[in-house]
């Protein structure tokens, strides 16, 4: 990602709403606890809502604050992303007790 419009995009147009949406819910302890299609329209629901926030906000949002901004995002996704790339990897490896790629 190297600016605020592409994760704005992504979110928008490639279905990062939906992963964002999904991710979140499966943390709520109460979702988990809804029958499957509760949870589908709830993940749908807030899908929705994710990717209508991220629209209003490249579209409404002047390009200049927009850009004070997107430092500050660079720096947070980029810190998720490598977390996140982090979790994959200790997952991976963590029934094979080496740690090892090779």
């Amino acid at each position: 990602m190297k600016d605020i419009n592409e994760l704005l995009n992504w979110i928008v147009n490639s279905g990062g709403g939906i992963l964002a949406a999904s991710w979140a819910l499966e943390r709520i302890r109460g979702f988990q606890a809804r029958a499957p299609d509760t949870k589908r329209l709830i993940t749908i629901v807030v899908s929705v809502g994710i990717s209508l926030a991220a629209y209003a906000l490249m579209t409404y949002v002047p390009a200049a604050i927009m850009a004070q901004v997107n430092p500050w995002l660079t720096v947070a996704a980029g810190t998720v992303i490598v977390y996140s790339g982090g979790q994959v990897y200790h997952q991976a490896t963590k029934n094979s007790g080496s740690g090892r790629l090779y």
